[in-house]
């Protein structure tokens, strides 16, 4: 599981799945967590407390 803080601030996440407080599944590869992390710095700088996901998690367990 993997929950963001920046500077004492939960910043939370827009992945698609509806729960926007952490990540709780296994990720491909490092470049898609590189990305994600890459997305909430540049939000979080800006003083953002949700940001958007580079990509879209909705349909990843669909069965």
């Amino acid at each position: 599981m993997v929950m963001f803080f920046f500077r004492n601030k939960h910043i939370m996440i827009d992945l698609g799945t509806g729960n926007n407080n952490k990540i709780n599944w296994a990720l491909k590869d490092k470049q898609e967590f590189v990305d994600i992390v890459e997305t909430v710095y540049r939000g979080a700088r800006k003083g953002r407390c949700l940001v958007i996901a580079p990509k879209d998690y909705s349909t990843k367990y669909r069965y």
